[in-house]
């Protein structure tokens, strides 16, 4: 059986991506995105990561 892709469905999210990825590098931002399940350690990671790095480095946190 063959199936024929006659629509990218991720076309939208691609080009967001791209302009995200644009936008950062424009402004020398080096942005994470980290994904996991629940309970994880997500966010113990992100505090310890935060507490260790330089007090220089300007940081955020974006939620959602």
């Amino acid at each position: 059986m063959e199936i024929k892709v006659l629509e990218n469905v991720l076309k939208v999210n691609e080009e967001l991506a791209r302009r995200n990825r644009d936008f950062f590098e424009k402004k020398n931002i080096h942005s994470l995105n980290i994904m996991s399940s629940p309970g994880s350690g997500k966010t113990s990671l992100i505090l310890e990561t935060l507490k260790r790095i330089k007090k220089d480095i300007k940081a955020a946190v974006i939620v959602g």
